[in-house]
This record gives structure tokens, C-alpha cells and sequence, in this order.
């Protein structure tokens, strides 16, 4: 009877002492039992066997998932890679258009001589900007329409040494202070910046696309709520789109078309405006 008891207890114990959790002490106890007990001998090789048969088979399975994680960890690499590659083509092509974009633009604005016409839109307003510049001096006039009526004419003059700055409003004309007026002729427009470290930084937050505008081939460089559309030959602006808001006045898109002519302007298109139904103010 002492034995089969000693038998049922080491038979317990050969789990934990298998995976050598017990103590001394018990160790001592297990292998005393095992030298004289075959069937517990026979108990302890067949727990050894499965217990290995267990832990190749867990073995395997852990060998197939590092093996399957691996596989996808080189593939996402691979597509990290390739994402990152493409996204740096993309950001170089931007930056190489808008850099050779910026070069035609700096040339054009090197101009003295040009026509400048400009048409802003904003719901039912229209502003018409006319440019003529010659050297130093320029003829400017502003116009703004609502609903087709003319409400208000500004106009710049300036040739030799002689400045004006016309108002017309609601059928009032005034002469005003032209010195408060810095510089009124129109420049032509790029929106391009300058230097090719300047342009790799906007291409990483630019978006560019093309499209035709006013019978232009044009890059249309997006960012933010901003839209414009720059001549492919002349690096200068053709039009530009400021997206509606709920900070702009009016809920509606501004649009603004621009239009140049270069070498064109006259003496005689710089003609000092008659100001002899003009108040002074």
C-alpha cells in the first residue's frame, strides 16, 4: 500500500519536476522512488516524450509565425520604400517645374515696358485693372462694377516728375494727394519663389496639376484655399482662385484673371488724364 501511495504522489509530482519546478528536497524524493519503480520510470519517459513531442510542434508553430511576420514586415518595407521613393519623385518633378517656372518669371519681370490688365471677381463685383508702363512712368486705372453699374474710378498717373491720383464715386470727382500714393503701377504677377531651396520647401506642401486657362497650357499649383494658374511659357500668373470660406465676405470664391503684353506700350498711351471737372480734395 505505502508503494502505490509513494506512486501516486511522485506520479503527481513528475509534471513539476520534469520542468524542474520542485525543490531539493522533493528531487531527492522523486529519484529515490524512481531507482526502485519501473512503472514510475516508464510514467516519467512518457511525460518526457510527449512534453517534447508538445514542444516541437510549439516550436514549429512559433518558427512558421516568425517566419510569416518576417514575410510581411519586407513587404511593408518594401512598400514603405517604394512609397517614399514616389513621394520623392513627386516632391523633385514639383520642384523642378516650379523652379524653371520661377526662372521664365524673372525674366519677364525684368521688363520696363508692358500692358497689364487685370479682372477681379467676387459675387456680383467686378474690378478692371488697366496698366500702362513705360520706364518710370505709368497710367493706372482701377474700376469696380456691381450688378454692370460703374460705382467707383480710380486713377494713377505718373510721368516725369508729375503725379496724379484721380477719384470718381457716385458722380463726384476729386483730385487727390498723389504723394500718399508710394507706387501705383501694376508689376507682373508669379506667386513663384525664388532659388531652388525655396522651391523644394513649397513642394513638399504644393500641389501641381495642369490645365488650360484663358487659352494658356498653365500649371495649376494648389495650396490651402488658394488656386493659381501659371503660364507654362511665361512663368507669370493667369489666374488665381481663393476658395470660399466661412471668414470670407460673402460666401463666394475671389477670381482674379490676369493678362500682360510685353514691348507694347506707347508715349502716347501714357496721356496725362483731363482734370478740369475735378475738384481738388
Amino acid at each position: 500500500m505505502k508503494e502505490r501511495r509513494d506512486c501516486k504522489i511522485v506520479q503527481d509530482l513528475l509534471p513539476n519536476y520534469i520542468e524542474k519546478l520542485t525543490n531539493e528536497e522533493t528531487n531527492m524524493y522523486v529519484e529515490e522512488h524512481l531507482k526502485n519503480c519501473n512503472d514510475c520510470q516508464k510514467m516519467l519517459e512518457n511525460m518526457k516524450k510527449e512534453l517534447n513531442l508538445k514542444t516541437n510542434k510549439r516550436d514549429e508553430r512559433e518558427v512558421k509565425y516568425i517566419k510569416k511576420f518576417s514575410n510581411k514586415m519586407k513587404v511593408l518595407k518594401f512598400i514603405l520604400l517604394a512609397l517614399i521613393l514616389i513621394y520623392f519623385i513627386v516632391v523633385g518633378r514639383r520642384t523642378l517645374i516650379m523652379f524653371s517656372l520661377s526662372e521664365k518669371a524673372k525674366e519677364n519681370k525684368l521688363y520696363d515696358n508692358y500692358y497689364a490688365k487685370l479682372y477681379s471677381y467676387h459675387g456680383d463685383s467686378l474690378t478692371i485693372t488697366e496698366s500702362y508702363n513705360k520706364g518710370e512712368d505709368y497710367l493706372t486705372t482701377m474700376t469696380r462694377f456691381v450688378n454692370g453699374n460703374q460705382i467707383q474710378k480710380l486713377t494713377y498717373y505718373k510721368k516725369g516728375n508729375e503725379k496724379l491720383f484721380l477719384t470718381e464715386s457716385e458722380g463726384k470727382k476729386y483730385i487727390k494727394d498723389a504723394e500718399t500714393i508710394m507706387h501705383a503701377s501694376v508689376s507682373p504677377i508669379t506667386y513663384l519663389s525664388d532659388g531652388i531651396l525655396a522651391n523644394i520647401q513649397r513642394a513638399f506642401i504644393t500641389g501641381i496639376d495642369f490645365a488650360y486657362c484663358n487659352g494658356k497650357e498653365c500649371y495649376v499649383i494648389n495650396e490651402n484655399s488658394l488656386e493659381r494658374y501659371i503660364d507654362k511659357e511665361t512663368g507669370l500668373a493667369v489666374r488665381e482662385i481663393q476658395k470660399s470660406n466661412k471668414d470670407t465676405i460673402g460666401g463666394t470664391d475671389v477670381i482674379v484673371d490676369f493678362e500682360y503684353k510685353f514691348n507694347t506700350v506707347k508715349e502716347s498711351d501714357i496721356i496725362r488724364p483731363d482734370t478740369s471737372d475735378y475738384i481738388v480734395n
